[in-house]
């Protein structure tokens, strides 16, 4: 008679917290890494003066990354007259690390599961034929029921684990994609506004 194992248990688990993570993480970005198209394309022509484009941030949801990266950048700009550009960068490259840390949040989770779930997968595939084997050699009766029970549970977690994985690899691959091209354009995006602010304060 076929019953879950301990395995399949443990990979039905990984498999929901992968997918949540998954569906949360796609969620995010969706929702917090979109630049605004005003905000792209001031920064694309630079056309635009840092009051107005400070005050076209001021409009936008702070939770959006690219928001909260360019007010960062402003801010430091603001401290002083005489705040040095070199100064303003390294807080860009600080708030930097600081979005990625944040966008990244589970992955490792994801990571862990593509590595994980087949090996448990695999040391299910091995109690189940055990238990099989068990039955065949216990009883020295072939018991239909008790040896296909077996076996089914073996192929069941087999299987359970390259599912489990191979959600979590499509989930990590693409999330891992997005991130990087967000972070790609923030350090894009974040150079041309260094260097209209290093042009408006006169330095080369």
């Amino acid at each position: 008679m076929f019953s879950f194992g301990i395995a399949v248990v443990i990979l039905i688990f990984l498999g929901v917290l992968a997918l949540s993570i998954i569906i949360e993480r796609v969620i995010n970005l969706l929702k917090n890494a979109n630049i605004p198209k005003d905000i792209h394309d001031a920064l694309e022509s630079y056309d635009f003066d840092l009051d107005g484009f400070s005050k076209l941030l001021e409009s936008k949801s702070t939770s959006n990354v690219y928001i909260k990266f360019f007010k960062t950048i402003l801010k430091a700009s603001n401290k002083s007259k005489n705040t040095p550009v070199w100064w303003i960068e390294s807080i860009a490259q600080d708030e930097a690390m600081h979005i990625s840390s944040e966008l990244s949040r589970g992955m490792w989770l994801l990571d862990t599961s593509i590595t994980a779930a087949p090996l448990i997968g695999l040391l299910g595939t091995v109690i189940g034929m055990i238990k099989a084997f068990g039955v065949i050699g216990s009883s020295g009766v072939v018991a239909p029921k008790e040896v296909t029970g077996g076996v089914a549970e073996a192929l069941f977690s087999t299987a359970m684990g390259l599912l489990v994985a191979i959600v979590a690899l499509f989930g990590y691959n693409y999330l891992s994609k997005s991130i990087a091209f967000t972070l790609d354009e923030l350090e894009r995006l974040g150079t041309k506004l260094v260097a209209h602010i290093k042009m408006v304060k006169g330095e080369t």
